[in-house]
C-alpha cells in the first residue's frame, strides 16, 4: 500500500488513471455508465495506492450511510440468551453482507427517553434503514419511526400493520400443520396452549389450530384451549389447569412454553407420547434439548433476517408482506417414529 493513501484525492486517483475526478467517482459508485476499459484502469490506480475513500464524505454525497439498525425492545439477559434473537441476528448479518452493509443492535428496555431519543436519531438518517421485531412492547417505537418516515421493516405481525413493509413466516398454516399431525395419530382430544391474543402472531397460531380441528369435521371445544404469556412458565400455569380436562395431545404454540408443559406432565406422572402427545412451534437451533425430544413446527427465522434486508434495500416503495414457510420436524414427542419403528 503506498505511503498517504488516506490523503489521496479523487483528482490525484483521476491525474494518475488519466481520466477525470467525476469518471473516479462514478467507478466507486459503481456506476453503469464507465466503459470496461476504463473501469480497470481506475481500479489498478485504487488497488496500487490503496486508496480508501472517506465514508462519511461518501455518505453526505449518497445520503446513505450503509449501515442498519435493528431494533429490539428486550433487555440484554433476553437478547443474547434467546436463540430466536441468536438465528434472527445471524442472518440479518449474511443479508448484510450480500448488500455491501453493516448493522448495528439497539436493544431498548422499556418506553421512556430512551426510546425516544434513539427514534429521533434513527429518523435523522443515522442508519440507512430499521429492522424491528414486532411485540406488544414495539407497538409505540413502531408507530413512532413511521410517523417519522424512517425506511421500516417489521419481522412478524404488529397489531397496526397498515402500510407497512413486513416479513413474516406462516403462523397459520404451520399450526393447522401441527393440529393436524396430532389427530393423524389418533388423537381423540387435541388441546392448545399458546401465547394471548395481544401476541398477534399467538392469535394466529391459535386460528391454525381451529382450522385443522374443524378440517378435521370436529368442533373446538374451548375447555381445551388455553393461553397464557409466551415463557416457560405461562406454559406451566396452562397445563396446570388443563390437565383436568385430560387430553391425550397438545399442540404447544411455542416451544419455551412447550418446556414448561414437560415438565408438568413428568411431575404428574404422564408419559409423553403414551400419555399426552406434544406438538411445538418454533425449532430454533441452539435451543434447549427436551425429553423426550421434541415435535415441532420449524420456522425459518435466520432467513426472515436475510429476507428483512432484502426488503429493506429493496427499490419498490410499495407497502408488502414477505411470507415464509415452516416446515414439520418430527421427533419422539409425538409418537409417529413410535408408529413407524
Amino acid at each position: 500500500m503506498a505511503s498517504g493513501s488516506k490523503n489521496l484525492t479523487l483528482e490525484e486517483i483521476g491525474r494518475r488513471a488519466g481520466v477525470s475526478r467525476s469518471t473516479v467517482s462514478r467507478v466507486l459508485n459503481e456506476r453503469p455508465d464507465v466503459r470496461p476499459e476504463v473501469r480497470e484502469k481506475v481500479e489498478a490506480v485504487i488497488a496500487e495506492t490503496g486508496y480508501m475513500p472517506n465514508q462519511a464524505a461518501r455518505a453526505l454525497v449518497s445520503n446513505r450511510s450503509g449501515l442498519v439498525g435493528l431494533v429490539i425492545l428486550t433487555d440484554a439477559e433476553e437478547l443474547f440468551g434467546d436463540p430466536y434473537y441468536s438465528a434472527l441476528v445471524h442472518g440479518i448479518q449474511q443479508g448484510c453482507l450480500e448488500h455491501g452493509l453493516v448493522f448495528s443492535i439497539f436493544p431498548v428496555l422499556g418506553t421512556g427517553s430512551h426510546a425516544n431519543l434513539l427514534t429521533r436519531q434513527l429518523a435523522q438518517g443515522f442508519v440507512d434503514g430499521v429492522i424491528v421485531t414486532a411485540g406488544p412492547r414495539s407497538e409505540g417505537l413502531i408507530a413512532d419511526l413511521r410517523a417519522r418516515g424512517s425506511r421500516l421493516v417489521v419481522i412478524g405481525h404488529p397489531a397496526d400493520d397498515e402500510g407497512l413493509m413486513r416479513v413474516d413466516v406462516d403462523n397459520r398454516v404451520g399450526s393447522a400443520t401441527a393440529t393436524r399431525h396430532l389427530m393423524d395419530r389418533g388423537r381423540r382430544s387435541v388441546a392448545y396452549i399458546g401465547p394471548t391474543d395481544e401476541y398477534v402472531f399467538g392469535a394466529e397460531r391459535c386460528e391454525g389450530y381451529r382450522d385443522a380441528i374443524e378440517a378435521g369435521g370436529r368442533a373446538v371445544e374451548e375447555r381445551l384451549v388455553h393461553t397464557a404469556e409466551p415463557t416457560a412458565d405461562g406454559g406451566r400455569a396452562a397445563a396446570e389447569v388443563l390437565l383436568a380436562e385430560a387430553p391425550d395431545a397438545i399442540y404447544v404454540a411455542t416451544d419455551t412454553m412447550a418446556i414448561g408443559v414437560l415438565e408438568v406432565l413428568d411431575a404428574r406422572g404422564l408419559r409423553v407420547p403414551e400419555d399426552v402427545a406434544i406438538v411445538g412451534f418454533d425449532g430454533l437451533p441452539r435451543a434447549p434439548l427436551t425429553i423426550p425430544r421434541l415435535t415441532t413446527v420449524v420456522q425459518p427465522v435466520s432467513d426472515v433476517g436475510q429476507a428483512a434486508v432484502a426488503v429493506l434495500m429493496g427499490d419498490a416503495d410499495a407497502p408488502h408482506l414477505t411470507v415464509l414457510p415452516t416446515r414439520l420436524d418430527v421427533n419422539e414427542s409425538c409418537g409417529a417414529l413410535r408408529e413407524r419403528a
